[in-house]
């Protein structure tokens, strides 16, 4: 079954099962340290999405990528990309309102860029306001944290940008655009921080700061990538996709419930 949405033609599209998840990844162009790729977030977002697609061909459809974000403190880095905040609600609930407009019910927003998260829960809010359907957002990595706790090689605060997790991973999928020989351990973590764990596997931080990326890291890493490795990175993208599989079933079971105005 198909499950590229780009790849339907509108006759399919209207007679689609209006009850299968959308899938639409949002992710960032930006800066992940000297050994890996400006397209990480994408390339890793969409293999998620895409691997839910394979799980589970007739719950789902996948939209193509939003491949920019809310990455502005990562500008003193060449290549960055970034969105304001306001326009990427407005683009994403654009694109949510278009869906709902043809007959979709349940969206995913699946999120594979940190700073995204928050202004995705607020997209997602604003789409069940405003067409009165099912949006879940979500960053993929808190799906599967403990898992990836159970596999990784790294320190706690080794997993937070380009660092363990992502580089094994797209070591995993594309091999030859990781250079370790670049990459360089900035495990920034404070063990005795109660408020601000930087480790996406841990949880993140209780309270949230970000600075501007280049206070904080000397080469657009946070974390150690030094030690992934693409078996493990293989085992990362697995529990990923297993764990928002799990999460695209409970969408599609949840009911659809009806507003009461009690005005």
């Amino acid at each position: 079954m198909q499950t590229d949405y780009g790849k339907l033609t509108w006759e399919e599209v209207r007679d689609a099962d209006k009850d299968r998840v959308v899938i639409l990844n949002v992710s960032a162009t930006e800066d992940h340290g000297p050994h890996m790729p400006l397209d990480t977030d994408t390339v890793l977002g969409m293999a998620v999405a895409n691997g839910v697609g394979e799980l589970a061909p007739e719950e789902v459809l996948v939209m193509p990528p939003i491949a920019y974000g809310f990455n502005e403190h990562h500008k003193d880095f060449p290549g960055v990309i970034w969105i304001q905040p306001e326009t990427l609600i407005a683009f994403v609930t654009d694109v949510t309102k278009s869906l709902a407009h043809h007959g979709f019910r349940r969206i995913l927003l699946l999120n594979s860029h940190g700073s995204n998260h928050p202004v995705l829960d607020l997209a997602a809010r604003k789409t069940v306001i405003e067409n009165e359907i099912i949006c879940v957002s979500a960053s993929y990595w808190n799906l599967c944290g403990d898992r990836i706790n159970e596999l990784r090689n790294s320190e706690v605060g080794g997993i937070a940008h380009a660092g363990e997790f992502e580089a094994a991973m797209y070591m995993h999928l594309h091999p030859e655009l990781v250079d370790l020989s670049k990459a360089t351990n900035q495990n920034l973590h404070d063990p005795n921080t109660k408020f601000f764990n930087l480790d996406l596997a841990k949880g993140g931080g209780k309270a949230m700061l970000m600075r501007w990326w280049s206070e904080a890291s000397p080469d657009g890493t946070m974390g150690d990538p030094t030690v992934a490795d693409a078996e493990t990175g293989r085992k990362f993208l697995e529990a990923a996709v297993e764990e928002t599989t799990a999460l695209v079933r409970e969408i599609r079971a949840l009911p659809i419930l009806e507003r009461k105005d009690h005005h």
